[in-house]
């Protein structure tokens, strides 16, 4: 019979090898075409070979297809251990990355990954890198040590998360992946040492605003309607009323309020003393469970149509995403009482359960009825210039991971029933 404690030194064989495979994934760019990227077909390919060396039964590709991307294809890697039961306890991670931003802020190039005093650095190394090769040096670890299990071991390696997941998560569930009755963790949330297990997300709103005044020299003023200057007043006023009326909290939450924030604003006019006739900006909001979405945004046009009678410009708030809140994952049930026992053995921290901002695929799965937990050990630079993993927090997650689907897949084998 396999031993914990061989599992764990199975994973410290690896670290080097798990260097050295997240260092060959970054290199690879995985950018949605949202973003002006190719997708996600090249590093799919990398990681398929990479899979089907870790001793899975089965490895599919299910291939989303979008026009926006060279080959037509957004592919998401799908791997099988088989158990006595079709139950499968699944391990979620996402290919697709952020855009890099100003390449010249980059001490370390983000697509040619630099190992620097314990950190590997480049763009999707935290995010999502860091647990798509933890989890898969689990799963290889496991699969060397025991041949079946109780229930099927799953990881699921997907496409556009950044930009919704139409094409990864969403497809998936559509094409019957992932079951009713199915245990899901999703490790792309955590904190730096590892104690919080997101059970809960708030809904998410983008919004576009497009304020059109009338251009104008800046000397005459009143001849033009400053587009700037009611759109700065509108944001204004409404962030403001909406945390007032929106202004409920919950502890379990972090923070526990919901927010509003205003987060990117386009250029219009390029000199100082034009007037300009055109202002756009967006918004990005994280509304507590308690409230509607729908009825937040309702709100917004609101208070856009009372700024257009009041100045005479014309105010769009178009919708870029809505994503509502799903039902909070329980925490008293096996797939809870598992992953607090996994981190307990490893990190050797007691781990409490939080909601979340939102943003993750976990809520995706409770919207379709699925629980789901998102968990990982991360200095909480994803989506950040110099992005980096620390090499101790992949091995770490790997050993959690690991311990979390011998728990739950192979608990005889390695005593742990």
């Amino acid at each position: 019979m396999p031993s914990v404690e061989q599992l764990l030194t199975s994973i410290d064989g690896y670290r080097e090898d798990m260097i050295g495979a997240l260092g060959e994934l970054l290199r690879i760019p995985a950018i949605g075409p949202e973003n002006g990227g190719d997708g996600e077909f090249e590093g799919a390919r990398y990681l398929r070979e990479l899979v089907e060396r870790c001793g899975f039964d089965d490895v599919e590709m299910f291939d989303a297809l979008d026009e926006r991307v060279r080959l037509r294809l957004r592919p998401n890697v799908v791997a099988k251990k088989r158990g006595s039961s079709d139950q499968t306890v699944w391990i979620v991670t996402h290919m697709d990355t952020v855009p890099p931003g100003d390449l010249d802020t980059w001490n370390y190039p983000p697509f040619s990954p630099r190992l620097v005093d314990g950190k590997l650095y480049g763009l999707g190394s935290e995010d999502n890198g860091q647990a798509m090769i933890a989890s898969l040096f689990a799963a290889k670890a496991l699969n060397e040590l025991s041949p079946a299990g109780r229930r099927t071991m799953g990881l699921a390696i997907v496409a556009d998360e950044e930009r919704g997941s139409e094409k990864g998560i969403k497809f998936l569930i559509r094409e019957g992946v992932f079951r009713s009755g199915d245990i899901i963790y999703v490790p792309d949330y955590g904190v730096p040492d590892g104690s919080v297990i997101e059970v809960a997300e708030k809904s998410l709103v983008w919004l576009k605003v497009t304020v059109e005044g009338k251009q104008t020299h800046a000397s005459t003023p009143a001849k033009g309607i400053n587009a700037m200057k009611v759109g700065s007043r509108f944001m204004t006023f409404l962030l403001d009323h909406l945390a007032e009326k929106y202004g409920k909290t919950s502890e379990i939450f972090m923070p526990p309020n919901s927010t509003f924030e205003p987060t990117k604003r386009l250029q219009t006019v390029g000199n100082i003393n034009t007037v300009p006739g055109e202002d756009v900006f967006y918004l990005d909001f994280r509304i507590l469970p308690d409230y509607d979405a729908e009825e937040v945004l309702k709100t917004v046009k609101k208070i856009a149509r009372l700024f257009e009678e009041r100045t005479g410009a014309d105010i769009t708030v178009e919708n870029e995403q809505t994503t509502s809140a799903g039902p909070p994952s329980p925490t008293d049930n096996e797939a809870m009482k598992a992953l607090v026992s996994a981190i307990k053995t490893v990190r050797e921290v007691e781990p409490v359960a939080r909601g979340i901002g939102g943003g993750t695929c976990a809520n995706l799965f409770r919207l379709a009825g699925f629980d789901a937990y998102a968990w990982q050990t991360v200095d909480e630079v994803a989506h950040s210039i110099n992005e980096y993993s620390k090499v101790d927090n992949i091995v770490g997650d790997a050993k959690v991971f690991a311990v979390l689907m011998a728990s739950l897949c192979y608990p005889s084998e390695f005593g742990l029933e």
